[in-house]
């Protein structure tokens, strides 16, 4: 486990205690976390630039090159909001209603009713078109069980991460690309663009503008320049 995968574990230990302490199921003395803090590091960029962004959106893959697939995942979870790769597994095609995608979020069940723009909709068409009888737009869940269905995720997203280091190199790119870079790239470029913060937060459906501002720590120093130019101004 890395650091802040420790820490991942440790909230989620963290949570249970109070809520068993609330319940009456545990007593408060014996809680572990009054002087306990459970600490974590930075993180590595994880954001492309632009630039990089264009080159993987771009660039010409085949029909039956491995990463064919692996392209079209990460431009389509770009263009909705950084969509995660667990609800994009989940996307039906009832979820498409009057040229907008509509669904919510498995973590959380904040609702989402995003326009599909022309570039989304040609992605969705490729799959839709070949996706015969079956319910979701994407060929990851193979099966019916629900706890079987998230073991086809758990295996497509390792499969998914590993062909992402093969489209690095087949663009070029010496970032290391994991399935959350689309999610950190779409909030770094609407921050760019200067969506505002809560905006942003809203689109990834935070609960905590906190959580926003760690996908946005690390800012491009050209980015930096232009805002010191535009206070100088």
């Amino acid at each position: 486990n890395s650091y802040n995968g420790l820490a991942v574990y440790m909230r989620t230990i963290k949570a249970i205690f109070n809520k068993a302490v609330k319940a009456g199921v545990v007593e408060k003395d014996i809680y572990p976390f009054t002087d306990y803090k459970i600490r974590t590091q930075p993180t590595e960029k994880r954001a492309l630039d632009v630039e990089l962004l264009t080159m993987i959106i771009t660039k010409e893959i085949p029909k039956d090159h491995a990463c064919f697939d692996t392209r079209n995942y990460f431009v389509a979870s770009y263009m909705m909001y950084g969509m995660n790769f667990t609800d994009m597994a989940f996307l039906k095609k009832e979820n498409i209603r009057d040229g907008r995608i509509q669904y919510r979020r498995k973590k959380t069940a904040k609702l989402y009713d995003i326009k599909i723009t022309d570039n989304l909709q040609k992605v969705l068409s490729h799959y839709i078109e070949n996706s015969g009888d079956r319910e979701f737009i994407f060929p990851i869940i193979k099966r019916e069980q629900l706890a079987e269905q998230f073991r086809d995720i758990q295996w497509a997203r390792k499969v998914y991460n590993k062909r992402l280091k093969v489209l690095a190199k087949l663009c070029g790119i010496d970032q290391n690309l994991t399935s959350y870079v689309s999610r950190h790239s779409f909030a770094t470029q609407a921050m760019l663009n200067e969506v505002p913060l809560n905006a942003i937060s809203a689109m990834l459906g935070h609960s905590s503008l906190k959580t926003t501002e760690v996908y946005l720590k690390g800012l491009p120093s050209d980015a930096l320049d232009n805002y010191n130019k535009k206070i100088l101004k």
